[in-house]
C-alpha cells in the first residue's frame, strides 16, 4: 500500500498547499491535453497532473520531486483512471476522488 493511502492527512496537507496548487496550475496550463493520449494520436483535455515517481514519506517534502516538472503527467480523467485503479473493476460510472472515496460518475457534475 503506497504512503499517500495510508496517511491521507499528509496527502491533504501536500495537495492543498500553495506551492502544490500553483505548480499544478502552471502545468496544466502549459500541457493543456492528456500527454498519454497525444502519444496515442488523440487529443483529451488533461484534468490532473500525475506524479512520474510515486510520493512516499521520504520524498514527498522534496520540491526536486514532487514540484519538479520533468516528474510530472498531465493526464485526462480516464487515464489517470488506469494509472492508479486498472484492475479496481470500478467500471466507468464510478471514479475515485482525491482521498481513494468510491463516487458516481453522475454526481461528479
Amino acid at each position: 500500500m503506497s504512503f499517500y493511502k495510508q496517511n491521507r492527512k499528509e496527502q491533504n496537507r501536500f495537495y492543498d498547499s500553495k506551492k502544490w496548487r500553483r505548480c499544478r496550475e502552471v502545468y496544466l496550463s502549459e500541457h493543456p491535453l492528456c500527454e498519454r493520449c497525444l502519444k496515442a494520436g488523440r487529443a483529451s483535455t488533461a484534468e490532473h497532473v500525475h506524479h512520474k515517481i510515486e510520493l512516499t514519506e521520504e520524498n514527498y517534502k522534496d520540491p526536486m520531486i514532487a514540484l519538479n516538472p520533468e516528474h510530472l503527467e498531465a493526464l485526462c480523467f480516464d487515464c489517470h483512471q488506469k494509472e492508479h485503479h486498472e484492475g479496481d473493476e470500478v467500471g466507468k460510472e464510478f471514479y475515485f476522488d482525491a482521498d481513494g472515496n468510491l463516487c458516481s460518475v453522475l454526481a461528479k457534475g
